[in-house]
């Protein structure tokens, strides 16, 4: 009888710690599975962002390039200019005789060198402006020049300002109303109301 009992345990035994191990087994697999689809996704999704990367790189090399090869035509354009200006002077020396070089040059003359300097001068600032504007684009520090005061349309103030009263203008032109309470306001360039502090 002792055996039987035994035997009967050790069965019982066996049928509960069965499933427990096959479940086991079954989150094992799956797992894995889950595991190797992320891995796949993964590798997908970085071959994605290397592509993406990889045409980033090679649109901001061309642009490099074109604003690169416009900037070489400018300088180049400069340069043909200046050489063009020497070949010209060097043509006019070779073409005065001797004497005249040795005798001074009369006032005309003076007054002709002087107009050609400043239009060499002014060709000169005109593209280092330009320079200089690229520069101020690229430089975030360089503040561009002040922009002028909005008004708002009259539209917008009649609206804004219902049947308040018109008290006159400010020295900036813009229209100053009274309010029910006796506060002074103006319409911004939004259309809201922006009140006037009272100076005593």
């Amino acid at each position: 009888m002792k055996k039987i009992f035994a035997l009967a345990i050790l069965l019982c035994g066996l049928f509960v710690v069965s499933p427990s191990v096959k479940a086991q087994d079954d989150t094992k697999a799956k797992k894995e599975k889950k595991e190797k689809k992320e891995k796949k996704a993964d590798k997908k999704d970085d071959a994605d962002k290397a592509a993406k990367e990889a045409e980033k790189a090679a649109k901001k090399a061309e642009k490099d390039a074109k604003k690169k090869a416009k900037d070489d035509a400018k300088d180049a354009k400069v340069e043909k200019e200046a050489k063009a200006d020497k070949k010209e002077k060097k043509e006019k020396k070779a073409d005065e005789p001797k004497a005249d070089k040795k005798e001074k040059k009369s006032k005309e003359e003076k007054d002709a060198d002087k107009a050609e300097k400043k239009e060499k001068k002014e060709k000169v600032e005109k593209v280092e402006k330009v320079d200089s504007k690229k520069v101020a684009d690229k430089n975030p520090t360089v503040k561009p020049e002040p922009k002028t005061v909005k008004k708002a349309d009259k539209a917008t103030e009649k609206a804004a300002a219902g049947d308040d009263k018109i008290v006159g203008k400010d020295d900036k032109g813009r229209t100053i109303f009274e309010g029910p309470r006796g506060g002074r306001y103006y319409i911004n360039s939004n259309g809201n109301k922006s009140y006037i502090k009272k100076d005593n």
